[in-house]
């Protein structure tokens, strides 16, 4: 598999059946520096939502800039993607009962045209405020 975009050959006929794009680290951080945002001092409020997370280019450049994990969400229509997104970030943040917590509250597998933006989370929140 390509370290650049996580593509690889015996994917071929996926790719084309399907569409995918897995956008290369390069251009990811081309876009992420033209952001009026300061990374080296940002708010640990902020969420990024990456809406169709392919194999988690974009949260793997995101969680290198200091992003911490529980503010990183994606939704992937890939059942395996969304496994090669949560092992990726395992691998950066750690194999940890918390980060292993966020993943699997954060990173969905759906259809980014019909989902209801509601991610897990959502419903902790308003049980906790009752």
């Amino acid at each position: 598999m390509n370290a650049n975009n996580h593509y690889s050959e015996e994917r071929d006929d996926r790719v084309k059946e399907t569409a995918e794009i897995f956008t290369p680290p390069w251009l990811i951080n081309d876009m992420l520096d033209t952001l009026d945002y300061d990374f080296k001092n940002h708010d640990h409020t902020k969420t990024w939502l990456d809406p169709t997370g392919g194999s988690g280019n974009f949260l793997i450049e995101l969680a290198k800039r200091g992003i911490r994990v529980h503010n990183l969400y994606t939704l992937e229509l890939m059942p395996d993607n969304v496994e090669t997104i949560k092992r990726r970030l395992r691998e950066f943040y750690g194999d940890t009962d918390e980060v292993n917590y966020h993943l699997n509250r954060n990173i969905v597998q759906g259809d980014a045209l019909t989902y209801h933006y509601e991610f897990w989370w959502h419903d902790d929140l308003m049980e906790e405020s009752w």
